[in-house]
C-alpha cells in the first residue's frame, strides 16, 4: 500500500486579480486547477473547483490509501449525503482502504460476537469516522464451490446478490426493489436503488433504503460500495421507516475451493430495541439470505434460467 495522496473538497473559486497575485496565490491556483482536471466526471455547470485538501479518512486510511488504484469521484455531487460532505470523496481508491482499514483492524477494536460454520461476525460499537453514533457490522460468509453449479463465476454470485431483476426473484424479505437513477449495465454499476424491506421483527415497521451504489472490479475481486443518500431526494411512504446513514462495502473474491464474501456495513436502523438483541438475530438472517441466494442459483440452473457469464460479462 502507498502512502496517503491528498483528496479533494469541494469549494466556490473566487477570481483573482493576476496583476497582485502573490507566488503562494499562484501556487495554490494551480494545485486547484491539477485537482480539477483529476475529477473531469464532476459536471462544469456545477462551478465547482476542487481543493487539495486532507480530509477525515485520509488520517486513518493513510496506510491502505494505494497510489497504484484510481482516485477518481465515482459519484455526482448530489449523491452524496450531508453525512458525508466534507469527510470523504469516493473513488475506488478510498472504497478499498476504507474496507481493508476495518478487515485488517490493527487496533482490535472489533468484537467477535458469531463464530460458527461458514459465517464470522464482529461489531465495533464505537462507530466510525463518517459517524459515531452506530455500530460497524463487519462479516465473513464462505461458501463452497461445490454447493453451486459448475462454472459459477464471481460476476453471477455478485448479480445474485446485487442485480434488481435477479434479487428480487429469490429474496422473499424484498417488497419492492427499482432502480431510481443510473443504470445496472455493464461492468461497472453506478445507480441510485430504493429497496423497501418486509419487517424484519414482530412489532418492527417495514424498512426502506434509497442508496447510491457503485459496482467495480479491482485484481480479480468484486466490490460493490453502498451509501444513502438525503432522504429528500425520494419521498418518504407512508408506514415505512427510511434507513439512513448507511455506508455498505462487500468484497466477493475466490480462495481455493471457496468463495468468500465479505461485507462492512453501518446504518441508523432506527429500532427501539437493546442491540445485544439486535445483534443475536443477525447471525441467522445472514444465513438465511445467502442459502436463499445458493438455493435459488441451484433452481435456476436446473430450470435452465442460469445465465453462465465470466467476470467480464461474457456469456460462457
Amino acid at each position: 500500500m502507498g502512502c496517503c495522496c491528498c483528496y479533494p473538497k469541494k469549494v466556490t473559486r473566487e477570481k483573482a486579480n493576476a496583476e497582485t497575485q502573490t507566488e503562494e496565490e499562484e501556487e495554490n491556483e494551480d494545485n486547484l486547477l491539477t485537482s480539477k482536471n483529476k475529477n473531469e466526471n464532476l459536471k462544469e455547470e456545477d462551478n465547482i473547483i476542487i481543493e487539495k485538501k486532507t480530509m477525515p479518512y485520509e488520517i486513518e486510511l493513510k496506510d491502505y490509501l494505494d497510489e497504484e488504484i484510481d482516485d477518481t469521484n465515482v459519484f455526482n455531487k448530489s449523491w452524496y449525503s450531508d453525512i458525508e460532505k466534507d469527510k470523504i470523496i469516493y473513488s475506488k481508491r478510498s472504497i478499498i482502504a476504507l474496507f481493508n482499514f476495518y478487515f485488517d483492524d490493527t487496533k482490535k477494536e472489533f468484537k467477535e460476537i458469531y463464530n460458527k460454520g461458514q459465517l464470522i461476525m464482529s461489531i465495533k460499537s464505537t462507530g466510525s469516522f463518517i459517524t459515531e453514533q452506530f455500530q460497524v457490522i463487519k462479516s465473513m460468509y464462505t461458501i463452497p464451490k461445490n454447493s453451486l453449479p459448475e462454472k459459477t463465476t464471481i460476476r453471477m454470485l455478485s448479480k445474485y446478490l446485487l442485480n434488481i431483476k435477479e434479487r428480487s426473484s429469490w429474496d422473499t424479505q424484498i417488497k419492492s426493489y427499482k432502480l431510481i437513477e443510473g443504470s445496472e449495465d455493464g461492468i461497472e454499476v453506478k445507480c441510485i436503488v430504493q429497496n423497501w424491506s418486509k419487517s424484519p421483527m414482530f412489532l418492527i415497521s417495514e424498512r426502506d433504503i434509497v442508496e447510491k451504489r457503485f459496482d467495480f472490479y479491482h485484481e480479480d475481486q468484486f466490490f460493490t460500495f453502498e451509501s444513502s443518500v438525503n432522504d429528500d431526494y425520494i419521498p418518504l411512504e407512508n408506514k415505512v421507516t427510511r434507513i439512513n446513514d448507511f455506508i455498505f462495502i462487500e468484497n466477493v473474491y475466490e480462495d481455493n475451493d471457496n468463495f468468500v464474501i465479505k461485507s462492512i456495513s453501518q446504518m441508523n436502523a432506527k429500532v427501539s430495541l437493546p442491540q445485544s438483541i439486535i445483534n443475536s438475530t443477525l447471525s441467522s438472517k445472514l444465513i438465511d439470505f445467502y442459502k436463499g441466494m445458493i438455493k435459488a442459483m441451484n433452481q435456476d440452473f436446473k430450470s435452465g434460467k442460469l445465465i453462465f457469464e465470466d467476470n467480464d460479462g461474457n456469456k460462457i
